[in-house]
C-alpha cells in the first residue's frame, strides 16, 4: 500500500513524511534577543531546546528584550498559545529589569517555577545572579542568569518526562555553580554583618553628652 502511494504521488508522499521533521528542525526557541545573550549561548540554548522538543514535544522559549513596554510578554504569548497546546516561555527585560516564566497549565506541572525564580541564592537559578552583588557587569549578570535559568527549565522538563538530554549542561556544572554562588553570598553576608557590628561599636563608644 505504501509503495502504491509512493508511485502514485511521488514527491508529495515524501513531503508529507518529511514535513513534521522539517518543522521541528525549523523551530526557533529564542524568540527575541536584543543583544543580551552572545551567539554561543544562543546556539547552545537552541540545541537544548531542540533536543527537548524532539524528545518530549514540550517547547521552551526565551524572549530577552531591551524595553518591556516595547515588547511585552503578550506579544510572544499570543502566537505561542495559538500554535502550541503546551509551551513554556522565559521572559526577560532589561528596562525595567524583570523576569518571569509563563507556561500552559499542563506545563506548569513539569517545572518548579517558584524554585527557579526564587531570590534565595541557594535555591533560585535566575534572580540571585541578577543581584548587584553578583557582578559589576550588567551584561555578564544577564547572560548567566538567562542561560542558567533556561538550562534549569529544560532539565526539569526532561526529568519530569523521564528523558535524558545529551545537550544538557549537566548536574555537575550546576552544582559547582551553586556552591560558588552560595560561598559568594556567605562572604557578602559576613562583610555586611561586620559593617553593622563596626557601626554599632562606634555608636556605643561615643561619649554621652
Amino acid at each position: 500500500m505504501i509503495d502504491f502511494f509512493k508511485r502514485a504521488f511521488g514527491p508529495f508522499f515524501v513531503a508529507i513524511l518529511v514535513f513534521p521533521l522539517h518543522m521541528s528542525a525549523q523551530t526557533k526557541f529564542i524568540l527575541a534577543n536584543d543583544g543580551i545573550m552572545p551567539p554561543k549561548e544562543v546556539e547552545k540554548m537552541e540545541q537544548m531546546g531542540s533536543e527537548l522538543y524532539r524528545k518530549t514535544r514540550v517547547p521552551v522559549f526565551v524572549a530577552a528584550v531591551e524595553e518591556l513596554n516595547a515588547s511585552k510578554p503578550a506579544k510572544f504569548l499570543e502566537p505561542l498559545k495559538r500554535e502550541y497546546s503546551t509551551y513554556i516561555l522565559l521572559y526577560f527585560s532589561v528596562k525595567p529589569t524583570a523576569v518571569n516564566i509563563f507556561a500552559s497549565e499542563d506545563a506548569k506541572n513539569l517545572i518548579d517555577i517558584d524554585q527557579i525564580l526564587s531570590p534565595l541564592p541557594w535555591k533560585g537559578t535566575i534572580k540571585p545572579v541578577m543581584s548587584p552583588a553578583f557582578s559589576k557587569s550588567e551584561s555578564v549578570k544577564y547572560e548567566v542568569a538567562l542561560f542558567n535559568g533556561y538550562a534549569d527549565i529544560v532539565d526539569q522538563v526532561a526529568e519530569s518526562k523521564g528523558v535524558n538530554l545529551t545537550t544538557s549542561v549537566g548536574s555537575g556544572s550546576k552544582t559547582s555553580f551553586q556552591i560558588v554562588r552560595t560561598i559568594f553570598y556567605a562572604i557578602l553576608a559576613f562583610v555586611i554583618l561586620q559593617f553593622i557590628m563596626v557601626k554599632r561599636g562606634k555608636r556605643g563608644s561615643e561619649p554621652e553628652r
